[in-house]
């Protein structure tokens, strides 16, 4: 790709289509501040979306939502990122990748643009759950209730795995690697995760129903 077609991509809506170009042209042209507001803006839309889930089973204050979303969504945020970076930064140079820490951390931040996209439906699923509008207790349950959790479900499907393929030729990028090794390095901590939370909930549990605890 020309120098002169690299400046002129938008990245907010060029990591869509474009991740590796976007992301390459991030490392070149944006410093680590860019990505950083920019991770810091979308864990606000993020947190919104968390909250709304709180809601269903907590009755949380406003102010109390308020400080969630503007102070320790950002904060938790930058956190989440820093350690995001660390792991695929290390991971990543198991297969082969050349990346650093800092320009995974640049790669990370642009790959919570399409958070900020997501804000409206955050917002509107928020006003939903707090107001008990989804409440699928009820029945029959309503055929707006239904079309409603239909209409998140694909949503979110569609965003969740459009995320993993953003995530995954980012990695790539920075790694300079193939997509499918991004795609690994991002998956592989997460099994990893999983297997380690769920061998420790089942010691737990089978612990509380032996009566050790």
């Amino acid at each position: 790709m020309k120098k002169e077609e690299i400046e002129i991509l938008n990245p907010f809506f060029s990591i869509w289509l474009s991740t590796r170009e976007t992301i390459r042209y991030v490392l070149d042209y944006k410093d680590l501040r860019y990505s950083l507001t920019i991770a810091a803006v979308a864990s606000i839309p993020n947190t919104i979306g968390v909250i709304g889930e709180w809601e269903k089973s907590y009755d949380i204050p406003f102010w109390l939502m308020l400080i969630g979303i503007f102070v320790l969504g950002p904060i938790f945020g930058l956190i989440g990122l820093v350690i995001g970076a660390a792991i695929y930064t290390l991971v990543g140079k198991w297969f082969g990748g050349t990346g650093k820490f800092k320009e995974m951390l640049q790669a990370g931040g642009v790959n919570m643009i399409p958070i900020i996209w997501m804000t409206p439906y955050y917002i509107v699923a928020a006003i939903i759950a707090r107001n008990g509008f989804a409440d699928i207790t009820i029945w029959p349950v309503p055929a707006g209730v239904i079309g409603w959790l239909l209409l998140s479900f694909f949503i979110m499907s569609a965003f969740s795995i459009w995320m993993v393929i953003i995530q995954s030729k980012a990695i790539g990028e920075v790694h300079q690697f193939s997509s499918w090794r991004g795609f690994s390095t991002l998956i592989i901590p997460a099994i990893t995760i999983g297997i380690i939370v769920f061998i420790i909930t089942f010691i737990v549990i089978f612990s509380v129903s032996t009566g050790e605890y």
